[in-house]
């Protein structure tokens, strides 16, 4: 089980509680006069941008005060572009990884918001912010050209996080365009930039070594064909 299926069970129970509407204060009557928190999050997923920015600066407000309610109402209200982020991070492990990376990140965010310097698009700049904090945790490994699995495992060589980044953009941007279907791009990420040895991802999967060198040889074919195409 994920952390977001986690919080989306935990979220089930809180979500009927009025005492914890009543606990936030202004946010109830800013919401519509909401008097659960369920009634919170359905008000700011219909409203408008404005009414729903006035929520959640509300909500950020207290959860920099130390509101821990605030900040977890606010999480809930953001967990679908958290897991926008966990997708698009392949470079930071499985989807369990992501998953908990994402999250953290974003909840990171909530707690240390700038409310004075940027009191508005709260949801927006949040979610930037912890974009941000998951590209500065991508392992620190550049990218060696991958030899024939019968000569050995590609070399793997600690560096800066540019390549590693770049790489990781390129693979969520494929799978955007439907260069590569998104096993494919885990594959890639998890062996060239986690560094996970594509022999213990076989292994992990009940596959043959040499079925998953072969997926990725073509995989990264594909990459370099759509490149070529790109700047032809």
């Amino acid at each position: 089980m994920t952390v977001f299926e986690l919080l989306e069970q935990e979220w089930t129970g809180l979500s009927r509680e009025r005492v914890g509407a009543r606990r936030l204060g202004e946010v109830g009557a800013l919401a519509g006069g909401a008097r659960s928190l369920g009634e919170v999050e359905r008000y700011v997923r219909r409203a408008g941008p404005e009414h729903a920015d006035a929520v959640l600066l509300a909500l950020v407000r207290r959860a920099v005060a130390g509101d821990d309610l605030a900040a977890r109402v606010l999480l809930q209200l953001l967990l679908p572009g958290t897991r926008n982020l966990a997708r698009r991070w392949w470079a930071l492990g499985d989807h369990e990884e992501r998953a908990a990376a994402a999250v953290t990140a974003v909840y990171h965010r909530i707690r240390a918001y700038p409310v004075e310097r940027r009191p508005g698009r709260v949801a927006a700049n949040v979610l930037m912010d912890a974009a941000r904090e998951l590209r500065r945790a991508v392992p620190r490994l550049v990218v060696v050209p991958c030899p024939d699995p019968a000569v050995g495992a590609p070399r793997e060589d600690h560096a800066s996080s540019h390549a590693a980044l770049e790489l990781a953009e390129v693979l969520s941007d494929a799978v955007d365009d439907g260069v590569l279907d998104r096993d494919d791009a885990e594959l890639i990420a998890r062996s060239r930039i986690a560094g996970h040895r594509v022999a213990d991802i076989a292994t992990h999967h009940r596959l043959g070594s040499r079925t998953l060198w072969d997926r990725r040889h073509r995989a990264e074919r594909s990459l370099a064909a759509a490149h070529r195409r790109a700047t032809a």
